[in-house]
């Protein structure tokens, strides 16, 4: 029995550097130029592994690689929005949020942090006085506007001016 993938693949938006690996610092194994067809072998983090159709194989910049077809005609009909890569694209069925990495904590130590107080009240020691960011407001010409705080608990206090 044979499984089939789909295989992914995509095109450089910019010359791009290939990495031997998915490291800003790596060595470069080759350097691709715009609009060069890749697929895409797999992803990790902000990196994709990537194969090029002469079998070039390295790590570039998921941000320098669009999805899809080369040749794919824009189905725009002239208007701004329409014309953006985006709008022409299907909306997922849920919203999601994709972080690319957290350099230097490990799980262990995101699941063992605490707050640490002496810090908090050096953050405390930068906020302005009302009375100092009134006078830094007029040197620069702007206008006042009500912002919303919230208390230690997450309740929203009253907005002040």
């Amino acid at each position: 029995m044979s499984i089939a993938y789909a295989t992914e693949t995509g095109y450089t938006l910019k010359v791009t550097e290939v990495k031997d690996k998915p490291f800003l610092d790596a060595t470069t194994v080759v350097t691709l130029p715009e609009r060069t067809v890749v697929e895409i072998v797999t992803r990790q983090g902000a990196w994709m592994q990537i194969k090029t159709t002469d079998a070039k194989q390295g790590w570039i910049r998921m941000l320098s690689v669009r999805l899809g077809n080369l040749d794919q005609k824009s189905q725009s009909s002239g208007n701004l929005l329409s014309s953006l890569s985006f709008a022409n694209r299907p909306r997922p069925a849920t919203t999601s949020t994709v972080t690319t990495g957290v350099r230097g904590f490990s799980e262990e130590d995101l699941a063992n942090a605490s707050p640490n107080a002496a810090e908090v009240e050096k953050m405390k020691s930068y906020a302005a006085t009302s009375e100092a960011a009134a006078t830094l407001a007029e040197g620069g010409k702007l206008a006042a506007k009500p912002v919303a705080y919230f208390d230690e608990t997450g309740k929203p206090l009253k907005a002040s001016k």
